[in-house]
């Protein structure tokens, strides 16, 4: 998904970046006939405190200079016959397109500019001089190292180790979580035009469950958000003795079990999504049978 900055405090980096990032990255489709399709999301309020959300979600949409369009219930229903809400934010701006093609694309653009990539690589160590960056990785079995005038870090799920081995103060750490899709069945493939987001609970670092239309013309639910033990770990069961030993002796890692302690709160809201989503996926499901 090509998103469009809906969610970002105006003026901050993230929402300059995200906005700069999509005509970014659709030039970048359209320059190498990478297929996207510019369908839209709607983000549709089910409750008055939903639609009070909404209105100030509208706003920043706007103070971000996304291009919107606030729908009420019957416009919602014209645009989308089988998703029933309050209301909902028609974001325009919103693209699918498939990444891995988008990436491969990028991976090819860069060998032809003389770059090299090399897969399999886990970083052990960096150092950082008035003259270098070297970049020390293990390779079966192996050290091998890299230098080079620049380090551009893009280490994700290792972004606190990462700086770490810089030597810079890091005041963060990273605690996986893994979200699981489902595909609905080829008969649905055309339940929804768009893209379909909930209303975001601000008391939760997640967007909710929703409906996403794939470049393939397939449409998944999803996802919830379940406790990782592993930062890489996207199988059914994944464990490292490592991550798991760095999460629990971080004092944020806890912070969040306490502040979610209710049993059935985290069952319900965090392991499996918010349920009353869960029961609007299934009516539509059962409308369109």
């Amino acid at each position: 998904m090509i998103h469009a900055g809906v969610y970002y405090a105006p003026g901050s980096l993230k929402a300059k970046f995200c906005k700069a990032g999509v005509a970014a990255t659709l030039a970048f489709c359209r320059e190498n006939d990478i297929p996207f399709q510019q369908c839209g999301k709607l983000l549709v309020a089910t409750t008055p405190l939903e639609v009070e959300r909404m209105q100030v979600l509208y706003k920043r949409c706007h103070d971000n200079g996304i291009d919107v369009q606030l729908l009420d219930a019957a416009q919602l229903k014209a645009e989308e016959p089988n998703i029933v809400g309050l209301g909902a934010i028609l974001v325009n701006d919103t693209a699918i397109v498939d990444y891995r093609l988008v990436t491969t694309r990028m991976a090819e653009r860069f060998q032809a500019l003389g770059g090299h990539i090399r897969l399999s690589h886990e970083v052990v160590a960096l150092e950082e001089t008035s003259e270098y960056v070297r970049a020390t990785a293990k390779y079966n079995g192996q050290r091998v190292t890299f230098d080079g005038e620049f380090l551009i870090a893009c280490s994700g799920l290792m972004a606190d180790r990462t700086t770490r081995m810089l030597g810079i103060e890091t005041d963060f750490q990273i605690i996986p979580f893994r979200g699981e899709y489902y595909q609905l069945p080829e008969k649905y493939n055309d339940v929804v035009k768009h893209l379909i987001y909930p209303i975001p609970d601000p008391d939760l670092p997640f967007l909710g469950v929703h409906l996403t239309r794939m470049i393939d013309g397939t449409v998944t639910v999803g996802p919830n958000a379940v406790q990782g033990w592993k930062r890489e770990g996207y199988g059914r069961f994944n464990f490292s003795f490592r991550d798991v030993a760095d999460m629990v002796r971080f004092g944020g890692f806890w912070r969040v079990l306490k502040s979610i302690s209710a049993p059935v709160w985290w069952k319900r809201k965090i392991l499996c999504g918010n349920p009353a989503i869960l029961n609007w996926c299934r009516s539509i499901a059962r409308k369109s049978a």
